[in-house]
């Protein structure tokens, strides 16, 4: 037989074909085999990879929030370019222009540089011998070149003053009893002068100097030698003297009309707790609490006027204080804003910010104005009813509604500036006097223990609060403490 196999009967051939189809079987079964595992591993793989893409997706989005952040905070540090027009511009309107033209002064523009102190303490001829080349022998001349210089004494110059009192004890015949004077502006049982201690409070809460930079300028300036641990105790002293004023300071913010809130972080032994910031318009009270909770605000305002408006962002913690309420216009423009500025931005999200930023215009335009009763209240009328047009719109976007999210929130209290005198429609004070405590912690990271932290709230609330009376810094402050200081005694 010719062919493939050449078998040398038909029952040998039957048997070598049916070896052979039994070897393509077991081929075939092993070749099915490899399949089932390739596509079982092609299965695995494709949910790998779907899970790769998800988490490449989150990746972007997580991405394009940190390109937020920065681009926030650039713009927070490195202002843009702004239009200069000869209207007034409020500082939300500034946050949504769009830069064009130069920082700083103008071409033309009046410079405006040092002026020449009114007091001349000391004149000094300068000329020189020679000549700087050629050293030849110079005559003296008539005219000279003008430079005045403003310094201060060169370090130890400025000896410290040290004073030892003698206090007589004398003898009362009326009283029979010993009798001895108390110094003038002297800190019983204290070493150091008041004026020394008034310095150190202007370089830890005015100048934000850290402890180890006040030790190396009193010891530089004055030849002082005063360790940390003895600024730390000085300070300690100060917030026991303050104590009283910083009760009356609360009390005073409670009972005022219009109240600001604001909260930030802050670490004590490096664990996170939270400063509280309270003020008025003129006094803030800062106290440092472990929870950045709703029973804070409702413990302070227990016992206020239950008449005054509280201005404060959109924050979740205040909306329980059983108080007439501002909301803060600036927190829900800058995040109108953010929205509308992602690449992603519906049309819907720009026809809202649009809305929400005409709105704010006629607050802004009517708030400006004498206040009149009557015609704030139709204007309430009116924007009251754009509010809850915006609240009842059936967004389809996800963006918008996130935003119509906070504007159904805050509602009403979006408009409480209106009918009432002298409410701002932002809680930028709040922002800005909280600000000198943020920029401390950014310095120390925060306070070392407890006593520290509550030393640091209460000496600092009398600071700011002095600057925000716009009273003469260092004698107030000086005049406090020995009313503190003496009114224990």
């Amino acid at each position: 037989m010719h062919g493939y196999f050449n078998y040398h009967s038909v029952d040998d051939e039957k048997r070598k074909l049916q070896i052979h189809v039994h070897t393509l079987q077991r081929s075939l079964a092993a070749q099915r085999k490899k399949r089932e595992e390739a596509e079982d591993q092609l299965h695995e793989l494709e949910k790998e990879n779907k899970k790769q893409y998800q988490h490449i997706v989150e990746l972007e989005k997580e991405l394009e929030k940190i390109k937020r952040q920065r681009d926030m905070y650039k713009d927070m540090l490195f202002k843009k370019n702004v239009n200069h027009t000869t209207e007034e511009v409020s500082d939300t309107e500034l946050l949504l222009q769009t830069p064009t033209k130069k920082r700083g002064g103008q071409y033309g523009h009046k410079g405006h540089g040092r002026l020449l102190p009114l007091q001349i303490n000391s004149y000094k001829r300068v000329y020189t011998r020679t000549c700087p080349d050629c050293h030849i022998k110079l005559k003296r001349s008539v005219a000279c070149l003008t430079h005045t210089v403003e310094d201060i004494p060169a370090p130890f110059v400025t000896q410290p003053i040290v004073t030892q009192y003698k206090v007589e004890r004398q003898w009362c015949g009326n009283c029979k009893k010993e009798v001895t004077a108390k110094p003038l502006e002297v800190i019983p049982g204290s070493r150091l002068g008041i004026n020394l201690v008034t310095y150190i409070m202007l370089l830890k809460y005015g100048a934000k100097v850290p402890l180890e930079a006040i030790v190396l300028l009193l010891h530089n300036q004055y030849g002082l030698t005063i360790s940390k641990g003895g600024i730390v105790q000085i300070l300690h002293r100060t917030k026991q003297w303050l104590g009283p004023q910083y009760q009356r300071l609360r009390e005073e913010i409670q009972m005022a009309p219009v109240v600001h809130a604001d909260e930030t972080g802050w670490r004590v032994e490096g664990i996170n707790k939270w400063i509280w910031a309270f003020l008025s318009k003129d006094t803030v009270c800062y106290q440092v609490e472990e929870s950045r909770g709703k029973g804070v605000p409702q413990d302070f305002f227990k016992d206020s006027n239950p008449h005054a408006v509280l201005v404060r962002d959109d924050y979740a913690a205040y909306q329980s204080i059983p108080r007439t309420q501002q909301s803060c216009w600036a927190h829900m423009l800058r995040k109108s804003h953010e929205a509308v500025e992602q690449p992603s931005s519906s049309k819907e999200m720009k026809a809202l910010h649009e809305k929400l930023k005409a709105i704010y215009e006629i607050l802004d335009t009517v708030t400006k104005k004498p206040f009149s009763q009557k015609y704030r209240q139709t204007i309430y009328d009116s924007t009251l009813r754009d509010l809850r047009l915006i609240i009842r719109t059936h967004y389809q976007s996800e963006d918008a509604i996130k935003i119509q999210t906070r504007v159904r929130n805050q509602n009403k209290n979006l408009l409480t500036a209106l009918l009432y005198q002298d409410v701002p429609l932002t809680n930028n004070h709040a922002e800005r006097t909280i600000r000198p405590l943020v920029v401390t912690r950014k310095i120390s990271g925060g306070s070392r223990s407890p006593t520290g932290a509550h030393a640091h709230m209460t000496n600092m609330s009398i600071f700011q609060t002095i600057r925000l009376k716009n009273q003469p810094l260092v004698p107030t402050l000086k005049e406090q403490l020995l009313h503190g200081v003496f009114g224990k005694n």
